[in-house]
């Protein structure tokens, strides 16, 4: 199998200080799940699978986890 994540991220693209290992391993078994359905894995597919997840929890912090990955997909700075 080749490896296909290596040069992925490009430098200065690293998780942003914010986000801790709560939101890395919650995206870690998002990902997992999804590849275990044979499901594709992008940034939109991430965005749409997160959002699903966001409309079913009822638990605050849960919605603060998914709300920190979707900025980390966004990129966005958390000082604005």
């Amino acid at each position: 199998m080749e490896k296909t994540h290596e040069g992925a991220v490009s430098k200065g693209h690293a998780i942003p200080p914010g986000l801790g290992s709560a939101h890395e391993e919650l995206l870690g078994r998002i990902v997992i799940e999804m590849l275990r359905a044979g499901l594709p894995v992008s940034r939109k597919t991430l965005f749409l699978k997160i959002a699903f997840l966001m409309n079913e929890t009822v638990v605050p912090s849960e919605t603060l986890l998914y709300e920190g990955i979707f900025r980390l997909l966004l990129n966005v700075d958390h000082a604005r």
